[in-house]
């Protein structure tokens, strides 16, 4: 037992967390000029810490809230805040050493915050998954008149994909034509793939014909029976496969999962409000606001996810709207523009 948690804390530290950006080699034997000794720091500043050598997660009393540092990676999080250290923090002979920007970005957060709203402080997107939802034998909403949610989604979807990849972000749709893709396959895609925020998009429907305006769903908490769901087991081997770690450490992958999940959690909100504010804007259309579910897609993947529903087909004047060019264009450039303002911390 004794020697699997060896192990175990070994391996966690070979790798550079998911949504920090990438997997690393092992750090040096010594330190760097830039580097800081953590303990050292905390003694300055009458810091307490703890430090899980299973884990390797560092945890820190900073200004009565929790501070937590994965060793390895160089992502910090502050609460609900995510900062972005210049280098990982790591171990060396015993002890665990910070890049220098820890004491400004970290220990004297209040001077800065806040910290991930710095015009030059940018997350860490590699790519954005667009998700046009139904498809070929699936229609999904319908109005009377016949105008298809399939047909509206993809529309926008391509119309988004464009609009970001002329400002440089790498975007992948689900599906790119009038075909069915099931929901199972929508999140492993987001699964095998390196993306970083998924944006599934839809048309809404409701038998009160005077129901209107746009919404923006995001994962309800999940149940305990849910989180071992079993396309979420399929997806997490998917997803820890482009991991520098050990495979099927069960206990080290519970770990990210939870990682994962708090950061999604905290992300996908974010990204919310910036499409409900700048796409009810852009369009002039009522602000439905931000509500949560247990949306497949949602719940069955481990990036920011949200699901939009830019209006309803069953109304009489948001359909007449969604089949212009010049209104999907709108929507469009709202999502687009949301989705840059994530990016960019703003």
């Amino acid at each position: 037992m004794r020697q699997n948690r060896f192990k175990l804390g070994f391996f966690l530290f070979l790798f550079i967390g998911l949504i920090s950006g990438c997997a690393t080699v092992p750090p040096p034997i010594t330190p760097s000029a830039q580097d800081v000794l953590l303990k050292d720091l905390c003694s300055q500043k009458n810091i307490f810490y703890q430090w899980d050598s299973i884990s390797q997660i560092v945890t820190l009393n900073i200004n009565n809230g929790k501070v937590k540092v994965l060793v390895g990676s160089n992502l910090v999080l502050i609460g609900e805040d995510k900062v972005f250290l210049s280098s990982p923090a790591k171990i060396i002979q015993s002890n665990i050493y910070v890049p220098a920007d820890f004491k400004i970005k970290v220990v004297e957060q209040k001077k800065i915050k806040p910290v991930v709203k710095f015009r030059d402080s940018y997350r860490k997107v590699r790519e954005v998954i667009l998700d046009p939802g139904h498809g070929g034998k699936d229609p999904g909403a319908m109005s009377k008149r016949g105008t298809r949610e399939k047909d509206i989604v993809l529309d926008i979807s391509r119309r988004v994909k464009q609009l970001l990849e002329q400002r440089g972000v790498k975007v992948r749709m689900t599906r790119n034509k009038d075909v069915f893709i099931s929901l199972q396959e929508r999140t492993e895609i987001a699964c095998r793939s390196k993306a970083d925020l998924f944006v599934s998009i839809h048309a809404n429907s409701n038998p009160n014909r005077n129901t209107q305006g746009m919404e923006v769903y995001v994962l309800k908490d999940l149940e305990s029976n849910e989180k071992y769901e079993e396309q979420r087991r399929v997806n997490s081997k998917l997803l820890f496969r482009n991991l520098a770690m050990k495979q099927g450490q069960v206990d080290l992958e519970n770990i990210l999962d939870d990682m994962l999940y708090a950061n999604k959690q905290v992300d996908s909100k974010l990204i919310a409000s910036h499409v409900c504010r700048n796409v009810c804007r852009e369009a002039k259309i009522r602000n439905g606001g931000i509500k949560r579910a247990h949306f497949y897609v949602l719940r069955n993947t481990f990036i920011p996810s949200i699901l939009i529903e830019v209006g309803y087909l069953t109304n009489l004047q948001e359909e007449r709207l969604l089949k212009t060019g010049l209104h999907r264009q709108k929507l469009a450039e709202g999502i687009a523009q949301s989705i840059l303002g994530y990016i960019h911390g703003k």
